[in-house]
């Protein structure tokens, strides 16, 4: 036989008997039951005082927009703190990059280099 075949068989077994068991219990062990499955249902319940009131989670949104736009508001009028002059010569290398002329002096540029380290030994020998 396969498995889910003798599973099902186990588990109408098992409903069988256990259904067979609480035909034979007295009233008073049924009665304990009962009351043990209420106390159980009502401990997973949280008590009327751990509820939050219904108004906290819009007051707390409204607090979360009214943050984010005084925030907001703040950096925007802030006037800002260095010169765009500082920021031009990142735009002039960008500038360079795009030249053809350029890319060429970067392909050479071990050539320069050495030649630059010849300048250098003339200029200390003579």
């Amino acid at each position: 036989m396969n498995e889910p075949e003798d599973t099902d068989r186990l588990l109408k077994m098992s409903k069988s008997t256990l259904d067979q068991a609480v035909d034979g219990l007295d009233d008073a062990t049924l009665r304990d039951l009962r009351r043990v499955r209420r106390e159980a249902l009502l401990a997973g319940k949280p008590a009327v005082s751990e509820k939050r009131p219904a108004w906290l989670l819009p007051v707390g949104g409204l607090a979360t927009a009214a943050t984010v736009a005084v925030l907001t508001v703040s950096l925007w009028l802030t006037p800002p703190e260095h010169d765009l002059s500082t920021q031009l010569p990142a735009l002039e290398d960008l500038a360079l990059l795009g030249d053809a002329e350029s890319l060429e002096f970067y392909e050479e540029l071990d050539f320069y280099l050495w030649l630059d380290d010849e300048d250098e030994d003339e200029q200390e020998a003579g």
